[in-house]
């Protein structure tokens, strides 16, 4: 044995005494509520700190990383956002937990495990959960899912034509895909490198014909004068219309991005906004008047129903009817008792007397040449009107009703002083056309009255006429009259 072997044979326990005193030196050293030297999470470093201070140090750290938590992805040259922010969720606590794992380990492993992250460092990853219903939402706020390359039908009215452009097929967003794209980005946590949004071939949309035609074409319509709006003046509209069949067939010879141009039919209004504006009730159609008697409760039951119909104003089509505008007449509605007829007797009744104003209005409303569908006469010849010429009303049970046939709006005036009543009907006359009013006698036997009333409707020039059997009358014992 040479001396060298004699002298490694003496030092080598030695070395190897020392060598474990040193190791278990370095196992004594790991504590178990330190994390070992050189370890990061997420490039946070953590070594030789408690659990508290580290997951204190991490969650500023998350904190950090949350804010740059943005997606960029690329749509046909277009960026867009994707916020993730609120779909993750890191357990700091949990990756602490695993930071200190090796210093619980087995007493006689720590020191490898202090060396081992002493020479080469350890990376531990803390990967976030991914809420799928919140990611999937940001995906949607982004705008993405909206993205579309195709170009959109699309028409104009140019020239009295419907101009109509095919749309073009493009891409869209694969919604799956992107989805899939976007948890793997968010994995890895690159939010530095830019996307490129998955797409799908998306057809041309067709053209909505029927959708078109409703949104298009309206029917013509008059000006006419607003009852909800002061009787402001709503503007007459031009009927718009085209050949839909004839549309579709252009369009199915077409192809993507071509333009088709269908012929618009106009219809005008009868009466234009305009011609409202300029002619509106500058015409008296007819007036007619009635000398006022009896009683001071009969002349204020007639006050009363005049206030109720001082001005009433029809649009074209509209109806006037007396009932509705005075209505019930009591005492609570300001009306009094006087005269009236009850089964051919003459009884003490609210309202007695109304019956002048609607016998007026409804005289001048014959030569106004307004469409009367409901008239009445009196049990007795009327001492303010001719026979035939009355209109009798009672309170749901017999109406004087006018409507207004002509194109332009009528107003009705009606006026009680100086013990007249007057009844005047405001319009637009287009053209003169003269009537009269004529009534035949029946029947005249003393006991019973039969009249029939007619109105001839003059041509401008006269030259000839039409004539409108307007009512038929029957009254008991023609000799007498009453109010």
């Amino acid at each position: 044995m040479t001396k060298r072997n004699r002298i490694w044979r003496s030092v080598f326990p030695a070395v190897c005494l020392i060598l474990l005193v040193v190791y278990m030196v370095l196992c004594a050293a790991v504590k178990p509520d330190r994390i070992l030297c050189r370890t990061t999470v997420n490039g946070a470093e953590l070594g030789g700190m408690t659990a508290e201070a580290a997951t204190g140090i991490l969650e500023e750290k998350i904190r950090s990383c949350l804010e740059e938590s943005v997606l960029t992805i690329s749509f046909q040259g277009d960026m867009y956002q994707v916020d993730v922010r609120k779909a993750l969720e890191y357990d700091c606590e949990a990756a602490v937990e695993k930071a200190l794992r090796p210093g619980r380990e087995n007493f006689f492993l720590r020191g490898g495990l202090l060396l081992k992250a002493a020479f080469t460092g350890r990376e531990l990853p803390l990967t976030p959960v991914a809420d799928q219903g919140i990611l999937q939402e940001a995906v949607r706020d982004s705008g993405l899912l909206e993205a579309d390359s195709r170009t959109e039908p699309s028409y104009k009215e140019e020239n009295d034509q419907l101009v109509i452009t095919v749309g073009k097929s493009g891409w869209k967003a694969d919604e799956e895909k992107l989805l899939e794209a976007v948890r793997e980005a968010v994995l890895s946590g690159d939010y530095k490198n830019v996307l490129a949004c998955p797409t799908v071939e998306a057809a041309a949309e067709p053209v909505d014909l029927e959708r078109l035609h409703e949104e298009i074409c309206r029917e013509a319509a008059d000006a006419a004068l607003d009852p909800e709006n002061g009787y402001e003046i709503i503007p007459s509209v031009t009927g718009v219309d085209f050949d839909l069949e004839h549309a579709r067939s252009l369009l199915e010879q077409a192809q993507e991005g071509d333009t088709v141009a269908v012929d618009l039919i106009r219809t005008m209004p009868g009466v234009r906004t305009e011609d409202m504006e300029a002619h509106l009730f500058q015409d008296v159609l007819a007036e007619f008047s009635t000398s006022v008697g009896g009683s001071e409760n009969r002349k204020t039951n007639i006050r009363v129903a005049v206030e109720k119909c001082r001005e009433i104003i029809l649009n074209a089509g509209d109806e006037f009817s007396f009932n509705h505008t005075v209505g019930e007449q009591t005492a609570e509605t300001g009306f009094k008792k006087a005269n009236a007829i009850l089964d051919g007797k003459i009884i003490q009744a609210y309202g007695g007397g109304i019956c002048q104003v609607s016998t007026t209005i409804f005289e001048a409303a014959l030569y106004a040449g307004l469409y009367i569908p409901e008239r009445w006469c009196h049990t007795y010849v009327s001492s303010y009107a001719d026979p035939g010429m009355d209109a009798a009303v009672a309170w749901d049970a017999l109406d004087l009703r006018i409507v207004n046939d002509r194109e332009y709006p009528v107003k009705l005036e009606v006026v009680y002083e100086a013990g007249r009543l007057t009844a005047t009907f405001w319009g637009t006359r287009m053209e003169d056309m003269p009537i009269e009013i004529e009534t035949e006698v029946l029947d005249d036997s003393g006991s019973l009255l039969k009249v029939m009333t007619y109105r001839k409707n003059y041509s401008p020039d006269r030259s000839h006429f039409f004539v409108e059997k307007i009512s038929y009358s029957e009254y008991l014992n023609s000799s007498r009259r009453v109010d």
